[in-house]
């Protein structure tokens, strides 16, 4: 069966509140970030240096395609000299680069100019359609050995037989920093395993728990 292609939904641009567009840029921007003389490093503003990856993930990513479009290896702009930065908590130098924030997604209007970058965010994309429905189907078939290979197709690698192990493989690697991977962790019974050395607790960590106090 051929697969379908649908547009990508997403949320962004909007207003002249206060707070009316991206926030998600500053909270993964790298701490009073400067390029050093005769730097060929990115122009970027300066962040919060939240959301950095761990190092067992940029070794999982580092021999993949979309390694560059996912991570900004400020580790390794430091140690060459090109770029100074403050480290935030946790940090790793591997920041989030599909939302680190490029000097042309400053707010240029009124507002908070570090709550309102222009730079658009998906709600939901294609890739991860695709790979529900695979999951969906059982990790098996050949409906969702195309959504797979679909996926993997986009970013020049090759087929994979299906699978749930495959499948989540991919979802790891093409969602990274999308706020999916705590939701899938839990979906697939895997959060306790995974993010023991966080202090997940099972039975108890899968919901978020009700506040004792309404701020709204």
């Amino acid at each position: 069966m051929s697969v379908i292609q649908v547009p990508e939904i997403l949320i962004g641009a909007g207003g002249d509140s206060e707070e009316m567009k991206n926030t998600l840029n500053v909270m993964v921007g790298p701490r009073s970030y400067s390029r050093l003389a005769g730097s060929t490093a990115p122009e970027l503003p300066s962040g919060w240096s939240f959301n950095v990856f761990t190092q067992e993930f940029y070794d999982v990513i580092k021999s993949d395609p979309r390694f560059g479009a996912t991570v900004l290896d400020l580790k390794a702009l430091e140690a060459a000299k090109q770029i100074s930065y403050i480290g935030g908590y946790q940090n790793t130098g591997y920041f989030l680069n599909k939302f680190v924030p490029r000097q042309s997604d400053v707010r240029t209007g009124g507002g908070a100019l570090e709550l309102n970058y222009s730079q658009n965010s998906p709600i939901i994309r294609l890739a991860d359609t695709y790979l529900m429905e695979a999951e969906a189907l059982g990790g098996t078939g050949a409906r969702a050995q195309a959504l797979l290979d679909a996926v993997r197709a986009r970013v020049g690698l090759p087929s994979v037989p299906v699978s749930l192990a495959a499948i989540k493989a991919e979802r790891r690697l093409e969602l990274a920093g999308e706020g999916h991977r705590f939701f899938d962790l839990v979906r697939w019974g895997d959060a306790a395993t995974v993010l023991a050395s966080r202090g997940f607790k099972s039975g108890k960590n899968e919901i978020f728990p009700i506040p004792k106090r309404n701020s709204c």
